[in-house]
């Protein structure tokens, strides 16, 4: 499908111009909200200064150096003697970054900072530099300057409460439309009507399975008019395969997943697409979402009914084995507290709404959190095997967890590993043998002539290291005098005839592939050149140099030389071997060494035997033992010391094992957790307690946020101060109230449970007169809230990438629903993302739906990358929406978007077209889903058309309509949903 397509320059203008009318969108062009920007201070910029910075530049150092102080933000932006350190929004007019590039005054003096938190840092300023410091350095308080009493009235951490659904304000038997409605009434708002019946079928469908309806679904739709027939729809939706694909998406943003470490050595996870597995499958099954919560949390510690519930488990802890870890750290005190960090940031982010790793270094600034109830998490996730030996010297990795299987299959792995061992220990001794014999039959040849024997010109050094070599050793030019040194090797004729030349070396990358060779025989001289990057082909020690004759009694003489050459020229030996003439070589009249053939062929024999054995093995290796992406309790649990500003070095007094006091009402502050486990298991118990006033508060506005454009609290990832506050409180507290009772009882107020169910939620949300109202405009309406938080209209969406990508393969029928395994099979340990491997990541291109592509961490691909992807690195709730120039450009000009604008064309002309100008309806209905206007009939026709040409070949109409379509995909209509 990979086809380019030549666009005339017009057409690439108007298609610029039309896809870049997206611009003109109120959508907003992110680049996150504050909070999120104060975490990424927390976790990424401060631990790094208070490392690195503060011990010279600190209200506590003795001599402020320079006289610059980094450890408040007013200091920060003072500057010192040359002045501001930072510029914010400008990174490359910042003298701070200048110094931690060692472009100019080195900071830190005693080693530069890994690249990644000098991109760290570049991005910080870029993003404002967001700093909350206030005053000089933290001293790391414990718990004393917050009040946990008065932080409990927070509205976060009160109760969530039903009340009664107000009555009068709305016809529609939807709760949710009550609440919003008697708002509405309350400001004088006009509300928006229903969207138009094709515009709502195919929100719907997006919204549900992230795929465009086909065409006669839409016509099916419009014809039932019903509310009934959409009730309809949305439970056909919510029972498809596809539900879980595209809802399992939003999930796996909020659990930072990837298939590549990151950070400094991005290795690869090969296993975590099991866990991506899991959560599509929790999606579909409609899991109850306490049940995924306690699950992912601590899956391995929970009871279990099969192997197949034992396996989902442990797989599904996967997701606290997912964020980046820098690997290669040297200090793993260090690595194990910043790997704990990053599980206690994405388990207060993902579940809980709040940022709790601004609580490492100091009690947090803006939230009831003391350093205290941080270290009491951090002890729970010490106590957690995520970290298990190392993949290279100095880079740790991560344990391999078996997965239950039977005793069948793990007797067959431990009977085939064990032969195979055998074979291999049976192997290295043959080929050991072998290796002496070798050696030893070309030593023993007396037309062989050791460097030893040789004539040196120049330095030249002395090794041992690389086998196999002649003798004892050889030598090599050290890459230096080139031109100035040589070998010579002289040897005696013992009788005339034709030899073969040969010389000895050890090849290698890094060896010189145009070596001299110069042999002066009885004809004359000839030179040849002799490639040392390959391996010799006699006897594994010799190359062929060329076939001479030589006269009894003279002086043969070879010289190696270093002229003309780029890398190591290695001297070993040389050796010369008679030839018959047939061309054969003459037989050895020694008879000891005729034995010492037949021993090595023997040897040869054996070794090939033992080869030809294990390669047959290794052909019907049974299934590995399955294995997952998991974490397991340590066998030694112990609380946590308190790290005074957060430095592991610097250790404070120890916590206790426990939880948030701000929302453990029931908990006594110093609850203590079991000996002979983490604790993760009681974690979990109390984050997916119904209790929690915190956790279904938060899911409930995530799924009401991907649904509804904005969330009840627009900051839904965090819930603390920083936050916003519900737009809708009592509607929140409702549906939060109703999420967690069960589906068979009533809340308080007489409303039924929902269960913990995300599909029962979805559906309520779905079936509103607020998720079903159209864009509409009204001014009144707008005067009075223009921003739209009472919610009388619908939000203008844009399609996130998956969406985008996943239609134009829809359309052009090139998509595959069937699920995509692992998507980094074949990669290697590391991802080297300095220098990637285009190849590898093209060999990986599906046909199959965006959830399946590989998300390596520095290497995501392009479509998803330019259409705001959610950070892999980070909690993401909600990604940012921008709109940039190159969402474009990419639209214009991606070999992907032409092929399947090409494809797409091909499959609407294979069905007999009564006109071009039925061509042109039946594109419109394919692509944007909608009939298409007469003035939109008429210029596409005539664009097909050609001028005064009413019947352009069938090839010449699939060309015009492929370049039709491509501004179709690349237009601001197909890329909103409404």
């Amino acid at each position: 499908m990979q086809v380019l397509i030549s666009i005339p320059p017009a057409l690439r203008v108007a298609m610029f111009f039309l896809s870049c009318m997206g611009m003109l969108d109120p959508a907003k062009a992110g680049v996150g909200d504050e909070s999120r920007q104060l975490e990424f201070f927390e976790a990424r910029i401060r631990p790094v200064l208070i490392d690195q910075c503060y011990s010279c530049h600190s209200s506590d150092s003795e001599s402020a150096k320079g006289g610059l102080l980094l450890d408040s933000a007013i200091g920060l932006l003072a500057g010192g003697d040359s002045g501001p350190a930072i510029v914010k929004g400008q990174p490359f007019l910042s003298p701070l970054l200048e110094a931690i590039r060692y472009e100019g005054t080195q900071m830190p003096p005693d080693g530069k900072l890994p690249d990644y938190v000098i991109a760290d840092f570049e991005k910080w300023i870029a993003d404002g530099a967001v700093d909350p410091r206030i005053g000089g350095r933290v001293g790391g308080s414990v718990g004393g300057s917050v009040d946990i009493e008065a932080g409990k009235s927070f509205w976060a951490f009160r109760p969530a409460v039903d009340c009664a659904v107000p009555k009068g304000h709305s016809r529609s038997p939807n709760s949710i439309d009550a609440f919003v409605t008697e708002k509405h009434a309350k400001a004088g708002l006009r509300g928006a009507p229903r969207a138009e019946r094709s515009t709502l079928i195919r929100r719907i469908y997006f919204d549900l399975v992230g795929l465009p309806p086909a065409p006669n679904s839409i016509d099916e739709g419009v014809a039932g008019s019903s509310r009934k027939a959409v009730s309809d729809l949305i439970d056909r939706l919510l029972g498809s395969d596809q539900f879980g694909v595209h809802w399992g998406r939003h999930w796996l943003d909020v659990a930072r997943y990837a298939d590549s470490n990151g950070n400094d050595f991005n290795a690869t996870f090969h296993n975590a697409w099991k866990y991506r597995d899991y959560v599509v499958d929790a999606m579909n099954d409609d899991k109850p979402f306490n049940q995924f919560v306690m699950e992912q949390l601590a899956g391995d510690l929970l009871p279990h009914a099969s192997s197949a519930q034992r396996t989902e488990q442990l797989v599904a802890t996967g997701f606290l084995m997912l964020g980046t870890k820098m690997l290669s750290e040297r200090d793993k005190e260090k690595l194990r507290m910043d790997v704990v960090d990053e599980q206690v940031s994405t388990v207060g982010t993902a579940f809980l709404g709040l940022t709790l790793g601004c609580a490492r270094c100091h009690d947090h600034k803006f939230d009831p959190i003391p350093t205290r109830d941080y270290y009491a998490l951090a002890g729970i996730f010490r106590s957690t095997r995520t970290l298990e030996g190392e993949s290279q010297k100095y880079v740790s990795t991560w344990p391999r967890t078996a997965l239950p299987t039977s005793d069948k299959h793990v007797a067959e792995v431990k009977n085939w590993e064990s032969a195979k061992k055998d074979l291999e220990t049976q192997l290295k001794s043959a080929q050991k043998h072998l290796l002496t014999l070798e050696k030893r039959h070309v030593s023993n040849q007396a037309n062989a002539l050791d460097d030893t024997k040789a004539k040196f010109t120049g330095e030249w050094k002395l090794s041992s290291l690389t086998p196999t070599y002649f003798g004892k050793g050889y030598r090599h030019d050290n890459q230096t005098g080139k031109g100035m040194k040589s070998a010579e090797f002289v040897w005696r004729v013992p009788a005339s005839s034709t030899y073969e030349v040969q010389v000895s070396y050890v090849s290698g990358g890094n060896r010189a592939s145009n070596v001299p060779v110069a042999v002066m025989h009885a004809g004359g001289e000839s030179r040849v050149l002799v490639d040392q990057t390959k391996s010799p082909e006699v006897d594994r020690m010799f190359s062929v140099v060329g076939r001479f004759p030589f006269e009894k009694g003279d002086s043969a003489t070879v010289t190696v030389s270093t002229n003309g050459t780029v890398g190591y020229v290695i001297v070993d030996a040389i050796r010369f071997l008679p030839i018959d003439s047939s061309g054969g070589y003459l037989p050895d009249p020694d008879n000891n060494r005729t034995k010492s053939n037949d021993k090595l062929t023997a040897a040869q024999d054996r070794v090939a035997s033992l080869e030809s054995s294990l390669q047959k093995l290794k052909k019907n290796a049974p299934a590995p033992i399955p294995r997952a992406i998991a974490v397991s309790d340590l066998a030694e649990v112990n609380d946590c010391e308190i790290c005074i500003r957060g430095e592991h070095k610097n250790r404070g007094r120890t916590v206790p094992r426990g939880f948030l006091q701000v929302a453990s009402d029931k908990l006594d502050s110093d609850f203590i957790l079991p000996d002979s486990e983490s604790g993760r298991r009681e974690l979990a118990v109390w984050i997916a307690s119904s209790e929690n006033p915190l956790t279904a508060r938060v899911i409930v506005n995530r799924v009401w946020s991907q649904l509804i454009g904005e969330g009840l609290v627009r900051t839904v990832d965090n819930f603390g101060s920083l936050g916003s506050r519900p737009s809708h409180p009592q509607l929140l507290d409702h549906l939060a109230s109703r999420f967690v009772t069960p589906s068979d009882q009533q809340t308080a107020k007489g409303s039924w449970g929902m269960g913990w169910s995300l599909k029962t939620l979805i559906r309520e949300i779905v079936t509103s007169d607020v998720y079903q109202r159209s864009c509409d405009h009204n001014d009144q309406s707008y005067q009075i809230d223009p921003e739209n938080i009472l919610l009388w209209k619908a939000n203008r969406r844009r399609l996130p990438a998956e969406s985008l990508r996943d239609s134009m393969l829809a359309i052009s029928g090139s998509l595959d629903l069937s699920p995509g395994g692992s998507p980094v099979k074949g990669l290697g340990t590391l991802v080297k993302s300095n220098d990637a491997n285009a190849d590898d990541y093209v060999a990986h291109e599906t046909y199959r739906r965006s959830l399946y592509l590989p998300i390596i961490r520095s290497e995501l691909p392009p479509i998803l990358a330019v259409f705001d992807f959610a950070n892999p690195d980070m909690v993401v709730g909600k990604r940012p929406v921008t709109n940039v120039p190159a969402q474009s450009l990419f639209l214009m000009n991606s070999p992907f978007v032409m092929a399947n604008a090409e494809a797409a064309a091909e499959k609407i002309c294979e069905e007999p077209i009564g006109s071009i100008r039925d061509l042109v309806v039946k594109a419109y209905r394919q692509v944007l889903f909608r009939a298409a206007s007469e003035s939109e009939i008429d210029r596409a026709a005539g664009f097909i058309e050609g001028s005064g040409d009413t019947s352009p070949t069938a090839e010449l109409a699939v060309t015009r309509l492929t370049r039709l379509i491509h501004v179709m995909f690349a237009s601001t209509e197909f890329r909103m949903l409404d």
